[in-house]
Parts: structure tokens; C-alpha cells; sequence
């Protein structure tokens, strides 16, 4: 299928993997995913940058940001779900770009090993130290790593833009990115799961003013899954 309207506008998707029952499956076959987030990413990824994708699922988001940031940038998916791992792989390739680079981890505060639940729709799968889900159907050991470390051994590129959606792992994954914060100054987009205060916090500890991107409303007293912005002060 083709992604027919937003700034995805021409993207495909491999069909089979959008089925009815997937949890985002209307706003893929309508370009309309999480438009905040759309936005967020056309107003702070330039051309040549470099783009994390945290918790990439099918790899949408990925799709779009490689579009965005063009031949010379750059972008690392980030997703310890097997399956998905897969599908972003798959549609990187059905696309034609070469520059999304597919990391099998979960991100946190260090180095570890963890277990995933391993939910029906993958999209809800999540460390099991953030809880389980009542569709999970078992767990999968995964690799979990610090953004910090990876940057700093070289394995990653520093980046410019930052997509967090991880089902409750946000604050461990800002904690092991706290050096990147500060010498690289990233953009961060982030999905909150009732973590709206501890997030923002956390982020004007580590020198960022945070934005809603759903409402005028303060962050705090939101509903607990919004998506914020969070930009250097």
C-alpha cells in the first residue's frame, strides 16, 4: 500500500503487515499516524541529519524521517521486538533506502540483558520491568543498551532528532542519553505514558524546555499519553 497523504505522502508499506486489527492501522492507510509527531519531526529534521527512532515498531516513522533527512542523513531504528525488527528491514528495502539502519535493542540506563513481553499486537510489547500487558503471550530475552555508550564507542552517529515511544521506558532512555543530551542537543519527540511530570523534569534538569505538541494545555495535567517536544533552552 502507499501511504497517500502528509509528509509520508508516497511511502509503501508492505500490506500484509497492516491488517485491520493492527492498533495503528488507520492512520497508516491514511498518512494521518500521529500527526503531532509528523510535524514535530518536518519542523526539526533537516537534510544530512540524524534521526533515532526509539521504539520504531513497523517503521513508519523511520520511513518518514529518511525521507526527510535525505541521502546524506542518516537513521537508526531502534526495536528489540524480533518480528518488527524484520518489518522495518522489509520496508526500508520496499522503499529504496539505504540510510535506516536497524538496531535489534531496547534503550534504558545501561548495558543489560531484559525480557520483553511479547504482546499479539506488537505495537503494546514492552520491557517487563515497565509491566505486562493481558495480551502478552510470553516474553522474549532482549538486549537493552545506553544511548550514552553507543555514541561514545562509536557505534552510532550523535544525533539531531530523537522519536521516543517505548511504553513507560522514556525516563530510564533520557537518564542513559544524559551526556548526548548535553553535547549534542537533540531534538526530542517523545510519547509520555503517565509520565508527563517526572518527564519534564527530568528534561529541564538536563537544560530543555519541553512543548505539548497535542494541546495548549500544561504537560502536567494532560492526558498521560501525550506527545511532547522538547528542545535546548
Amino acid at each position: 500500500m502507499r501511504v497517500p497523504d502528509g509528509p509520508g505522502a508516497g511511502l509503501r508499506l508492505a500490506s500484509a503487515d497492516v491488517v485491520a486489527g493492527h492498533v495503528q492501522a488507520f492512520g497508516l492507510v491514511r498518512g494521518t499516524l500521529e500527526t503531532s509527531v509528523q510535524e514535530a519531526m518536518r519542523r526539526t529534521l533537516a537534510p544530512g541529519g540524524t534521526f533515532y527512532d526509539i521504539g520504531a515498531n513497523l517503521g513508519f516513522f523511520s520511513l518518514l524521517a529518511a525521507r526527510l533527512a535525505g541521502s546524506d542523513g542518516h537513521v537508526f531504528a531502534f526495536e528489540p521486538h524480533p518480528a518488527s525488527a524484520e518489518l522495518i528491514r522489509s520496508n526500508a528495502a520496499l522503499n529504496g533506502l539505504a540510510t535506516i539502519e536497524v538496531c535489534e535493542l531496547a534503550l534504558g540506563t545501561e548495558a543489560r540483558s531484559d525480557l520483553l513481553y511479547d504482546v499479539r499486537e506488537s505495537s503494546w510489547s514492552r520491557l517487563a520491568r515497565y509491566g505486562s500487558h493481558p495480551a502478552a503471550r510470553g516474553t522474549v530475552p532482549v538486549a537493552v543498551a545506553a544511548v550514552d555508550d553507543l555514541v561514545e564507542e562509536g557505534r552510532i552517529r550523535p544525533p539531531d532528532v530523537v522519536k521516543i515511544d517505548a511504553e513507560g521506558a522514556e525516563l530510564d532512555i533520557v537518564t542513559g542519553m544524559a551526556r548526548t543530551l548535553a553535547t549534542h542537543h537533540p531534538a526530542v519527540i517523545c510519547e509520555l505514558h503517565a509520565t508527563n511530570s517526572a518527564f519534564a523534569e527530568l528534561m529541564r534538569a538536563n537544560g530543555y524546555r519541553v512543548e505539548n505538541l497535542d494541546g495548549p494545555g500544561p504537560i502536567a495535567s494532560a492526558p498521560p499519553d501525550i506527545h511532547v517536544l522538547a528542545l535546548p533552552a
